[in-house]
C-alpha cells in the first residue's frame, strides 16, 4: 500500500490516475507504432524481442496445507476470489487478484486467458446471466477491484461485459459509480436479464484506501438496460456500508416485478444494517438484522464486520445461510477469539437459529477470507471458508468445513480423506457444478480446485493458468532456465526451466536471493513484523532447494531466536535484502537500521548446526551499520515516516571485498549513501516523499545511478524515475514519456549499453537513452504491475516477475557485452 500512496497524503484519486496512465500507455503503444522515428529508434536498438510468459503454471508441491505431508501437497497458481460455470458451454470462468479472467473448457484441464488487455486485471466478481443461450453466447459480467480487504487489493476501474461468453468485452461500465472500488458482486435478474444488481465494496489505491475527494459512493446498484447505466438503489451517505454478496431468492413464488434479493453488507464500525432485503426486483431494501426473529444486530462498534449469505429453495421454502465476522460467544472468553458466526433460516428468513457448530468458522480473518456455500436444492449441506489449519487432523474450525445436517456438526474436508492431495488455505468463494451438486469447485489463495464427491477427494485444477503474485525475484549467474521468487502466500519458488515451477519453501516469500558467487547458495523472507519475526532463512541447493532444506533462520523471533538485530525495529511487511555485488557472501538487511551479515551463509548454517538445549536461542548474525542514521526521517512538507525499502552496492574494483559505496532508500522517500562501508551515510535524495522501490547502479559506469519512485505524484513530470550522474551526489528527475503511475522496479540492460527497463503498476516501459525519454515495451506482457525486474550479463536475460501473472522472459541477442555486472 505504500507503494501506491498519494502525493504527501492529500486526498487523491489514485484509480484514476491509474486507469489515465493505463490509457496514455494505449495511446503511446499506438503512436509509437505510427511514428517512424520511434520504430526507427527502437529497431536501431536490435529491440524485436518479445516477453514470454514462464510460468509458474503451476507451482507442483504447493502448500496445501503449509503443514501438509508430501503426498497431499498439490499444484497451486495463484489468489482466485472469483469463480462462475457456464453448464451449457461447459465453461469454468475464473478471476485472479491480479491476473485476470481465465476460462477452462475442458474442466479445468487447461485454460486461456480472456481480459488480459482490459484496464484492469483485479477481479473482483464474475457473473454469468442466468437462463438459456446460443452455444459460446454467454452474458458474462465481471466486476473489477479486489474486496477482500488486502493491502494488495486493488481497486477497479468498473464492470466489463461479454455477450460472447468471453471472446470480446465492453466496459468499462459504471466507471462513475465504481472507479476506486471494488465490484464484489453481481447479480442477473433471473426473470429479467436487463436487471443487473452490483454491490460495490473497498479496493486499495493505497495506504488505507487511498480516499479520493468526492468518491463514488458504496452501496448496491441496479441497470435496468443490461448494465449500460447504474443507479444507487441503497443510500449510503455516511460510507460506512460496503456490500460483500447479492443473491437472488430462488423461490419461484417471487416473480417480477417482485423478485425478491438479498445482500450482506460490510460495516466499518457500526451495528445493524448487515442484511438487507429487497422484495420489489432491488428497488428498495430493508434491514433484516435486529429485526427477524433470532437474529441480532450484525456488527461490533468501532471494527470492520463483513458478513455473507447463501440461499436455496428446498422444502417449499428459501433456505439460507448467513456468515458474519462477529466473534461467537464460544470464541470470546479463549486463546484464539476467532472471527465467524453461523445462522440459518428455513423459512425464507423470517425466523433464525445460531449454527454454534461454526463457530469461529473464518479463523481469524474474516475480512479477507469468509465465504459460505449451501448446496442447490438442498437444505443440509453447506460450506464453510476461511484461514488457517485442517488437512491434518486440526481440531475445528478449519479453512474448509461442510455440514451434511443443516449445520449441527462440521467436519474438516481440506484435505481428501485419502491424504494424497489437499486445498490450500484462505478460501475465497465456492459454488458447484450446474446441474450436479456433488461437484464442489472452490478459489483460494492457491488457484482452483474441485471436488466430484462434496470434498471427499480434491483435484487441483491449477495447470497452465498463471495467476502468481510475485514480490522479489532474482536470476542464476550462469542458467538462464533458473531463477527464484518470493510470492504471496505461495512460498518461495524456483524456475528449473519448465513452466511448472518447483516448490522451494512455505509460507509467504518477500525477497528472494541468489549468491551470484556460489549460486548453491539462496535465502529469502518470510513475512516481517516488529516484536514478530524478522529475518531470513537460508538453504545449500540452489533453486532447487525444497522446503526441509530451510532448516536454519538468521534474525528475530522472541522468545525462540536472537541474531543481533532489534526485534522491535519498525519494519516492512516484505523487508529488503541483498547481497554484496562484489562479495556475495555478505548480507545486507534493512528495517528501520541497517544490518551486515559478513559470511551469512556459512555462519548462519554452522551457528544454527550448533544450538543447543531450549530456546531462547543467540547467534551472532547480524551487526549494525550507519551508526545513528534515522533512515526514514520525515521530508517536509510531509509528516510521514519510514523505514528501509531498498539496499544497492556498488560493486568494489577489488572483488571479494565489502563494498565501500552502498545505498539506501527508504518508504518514504530518503535516499541514503555511505562511502566508507557504512559506518555513516549522508542523505543525497531527499526531496520527493515517495516510495523508494529500487536503486540501480550503471555497471558500466558506478558514477550513474538510477532510483525508481513507487507513488503517485498528482502530474507530470511523475518524480517516478530519478538518475545521478555523479556517484549520487545530485539528482534530476528521468520520467519523461513516463505517465503518473507507481514505478516498481528498474534495471540496467545487460546487453545494449545505455538502456534501462521500468517495471510499472501497468506494465512495462524502455528507455534507450540513460532514461531521458520512456516508451512502453509490452511485447508479449498483459498489462499487469510489474514488481520486480532482475537482469544478467552472461546469460543476455531480463527477468520481469508480476504482481499476478508470474513471471516474464526477455531474451536479449547479444550483440554488445562491455563490462555489465550481473544483477
Amino acid at each position: 500500500m505504500l507503494r501506491r500512496t498519494a502525493p504527501y497524503g492529500v486526498p487523491f484519486n489514485a484509480a484514476q490516475a491509474r486507469l489515465e496512465a493505463y490509457q496514455q500507455f494505449q495511446a503511446a503503444i499506438t503512436a509509437d507504432k505510427n511514428d517512424p522515428a520511434v520504430m526507427h529508434s527502437l529497431d536501431a536498438q536490435l529491440h524485436s524481442e518479445v516477453w514470454q510468459n514462464i510460468g509458474p503454471g503451476p507451482i507442483v508441491l504447493g502448500q496445501t496445507p503449509t503443514d501438509a505431508s508430501p503426498s497431499s501437497r498439490s499444484p497451486v497458481s495463484g489468489r482466485v476470489n472469483a469463480i462462475a460455470i457456464d453448464g451449457i458451454d461447459s465453461a469454468v470462468y475464473i478471476g485472479g487478484a491480479q491476473g485476470g479472467v481465465w476460462r477452462s473448457l475442458d474442466h479445468g484441464n487447461s485454460w486461456v486467458p480472456l481480459t488480459d488487455y482490459l484496464g484492469s486485471l483485479a477481479i473482483g466478481t464474475i457473473a454469468i446471466a442466468p437462463g438459456s443461450h446460443p452455444l459460446n453466447q454467454a452474458t458474462i459480467y465481471v466486476g473489477t477491484g479486489e474486496a477482500n480487504f488486502s493491502g494488495d487489493s486493488f481497486a477497479g476501474i468498473g464492470i466489463y461485459k461479454s455477450t460472447d461468453s468471453g471472446r470480446t468485452w465492453q466496459g468499462p461500465l459504471g466507471s462513475a459509480q465504481f472507479l476506486n472500488r471494488a465490484v464484489s458482486s453481481i447479480v442477473v435478474d433471473s426473470t429479467n436479464p436487463q436487471i443487473v444488481l452490483a454491490g460495490s465494496s473497498t479496493g486499495y489505491a493505497g495506504i488505507d484506501g487511498e480516499i479520493p475527494p468526492n468518491p463514488p459512493l458504496r452501496g448496491i446498484y441496479r441497470s435496468t438496460d443490461g448494465g449500460n447505466t447504474w443507479t444507487q438503489v441503497f443510500p449510503n451517505p455516511a460510507g460506512t456500508l460496503r456490500i460483500a454478496r447479492i443473491v437472488q431468492d430462488p423461490n419461484p413464488s417471487f416473480t417480477a416485478p417482485n423478485t425478491r434479493f438479498w445482500a450482506a453488507a460490510t460495516l466499518s464500525g457500526t451495528v445493524g444494517g448487515a442484511l438487507l432485503r429487497s422484495d420489489d426486483g432491488g428497488l428498495t431494501w430493508s434491514i433484516v438484522d435486529g429485526v427477524a426473529t433470532g437474529l441480532p444486530q450484525i456488527g461490533t462498534a468501532g471494527a470492520l464486520n463483513r458478513t455473507w449469505i447463501t440461499t436455496t429453495y428446498a422444502g417449499g421454502n428459501t433456505v439460507l445461510y448467513l456468515g458474519t465476522s462477529d466473534v461467537p460467544v464460544s470464541q470470546q472468553s479463549g486463546p484464539n477469539y476467532f472471527g465467524g458466526t453461523l445462522y440459518k433460516s428455513v423459512d425464507g428468513g423470517t425466523t433464525w437459529t445460531n449454527l454454534t457448530a461454526a463457530d469461529g468458522f473464518c479463523q481469524g480473518q474474516c475480512f479477507y477470507d469468509m465465504p459460505v456455500y449451501v448446496e442447490p436444492g438442498t437444505a443440509t449441506t453447506v460450506y464453510t471458508g476461511g484461514a488457517g489449519d485442517g488437512g491434518d487432523g486440526s481440531p475445528l474450525p478449519t479453512s474448509f468445513m461442510q455440514s451434511t445436517d443443516g449445520g449441527v456438526t462440521f467436519i474438516d474436508e481440506l484435505g481428501s480423506v485419502d491424504g494424497k492431495s489437499a486445498l490450500h488455505a484462505d478460501i475465497h468463494d465456492i459454488t458447484t457444478w450446474p446441474g450436479a451438486p456433488n461437484e464442489v469447485w472452490v478459489g483460494n489463495d492457491g488457484g482452483i480446485f474441485y471436488s466430484t464427491d462434496r470434498g471427499a477427494h480434491w483435484v487441483s485444477a491449477n495447470t497452465n493458468q498463471v495467476l502468481t503474485q510475485f514480490q522479489i525475484c532474482d536470476l542464476h549467474p550462469t542458467d538462464p532456465n533458473q531463477a527464484y521468487g518470493g510470492t504471496q502466500d505461495n512460498g518461495t519458488d524456483s524456475f528449473l526451466g519448465n513452466t511448472a515451477w518447483s516448490h522451494s519453501d512455505d509460507g509467504d516469500g518477500g525477497f528472494a536471493l541468489i549468491d551470484q558467487g556460489a549460486p548453491n547458495f539462496v535465502t529469502h523472507t518470510y513475512f516481517n513484523e516488529s516484536n514478530s519475526q524478522i529475518g531470513a532463512s537460508p538453504a545449500v541447493n540452489g533453486p532447487a532447494s525444497q522446503p526441509a532444506d530451510y532448516f536454519s533462520f538468521a534474525g528475530e523471533i522472541p522468545g525462540f531466536i536472537t541474531s543481533g538485530m532489534n526485534p522491535s525495529d519498525a519494519v516492512l511487511f516484505y523487508a529488503p535484502m541483498q547481497l554484496d555485488h562484489s562479495n556475495p557472501s555478505t548480507l545486507y538487511f534493512g528495517t528501520q537500521s541497517l544490518y551486515i551479515a559478513p559470511d551469512f551463509f556459512n555462519q548462519t548454517i554452522t551457528q544454527w548446526n550448533a544450538l543447543t538445549g531450549n530456546p531462547p536461542y543467540t547467534m551472532h548474525i547480524f551487526s549494525p551499520l550507519g551508526g545513528s542514521t534515522n533512515f526514514g526521517a520525515a521530508i517536509s512538507p510531509s509528516t510521514a515516516t519510514g523505514v528501509i525499502s531498498y539496499i544497492e552496492t556498488v560493486p568494489n574494483v577489488v572483488p571479494n571485498t565489502n563494498a565501500s559505496a552502498i545505498f539506501v532508500g527508504s518508504s518514504n522517500g530518503n535516499v541514503w549513501r555511505s562511502t566508507d562501508s557504512g559506518a555513516t551515510f549522508t542523505n543525497v535524495d531527499g526531496t520527493v516523499a515517495q516510495y523508494v522501490s529500487q536503486i540501480a547502479v550503471y555497471p558500466r559506469n558506478p558514477n550513474i545511478v538510477i532510483e525508481s519512485r513507487a507513488g503517485f505524484s498528482g502530474g507530470t513530470p511523475a518524480h517516478n524515475v530519478r538518475i545521478s550522474t555523479d556517484g549520487g551526489n545530485t539528482w534530476a528527475d528521468a520520467s519523461n514519456g513516463l505517465p503518473d503511475i507507481p514505478v516498481n522496479t528498474v534495471v540496467w540492460d545487460p546487453v545494449f549499453p545505455g538502456q534501462i527497463w521500468a517495471g510499472t503498476d501497468i506494465g512495462m516501459y524502455l528507455s534507450t537513452d540513460e532514461g531521458a525519454t520512456w516508451y512502453p515495451y509490452n511485447q508479449g506482457m498483459p498489462n499487469v504491475a510489474v514488481f520486480s525486474l532482475s537482469a544478467n550479463r552472461d546469460t543476455h536475460t531480463v527477468l520481469a516477475c508480476t504482481h499476478g501473472r508470474g513471471a516474464f522472459r526477455l531474451n536479449l541477442d547479444a550483440i554488445f557485452i562491455d563490462g555489465f555486472d550481473g544483477n
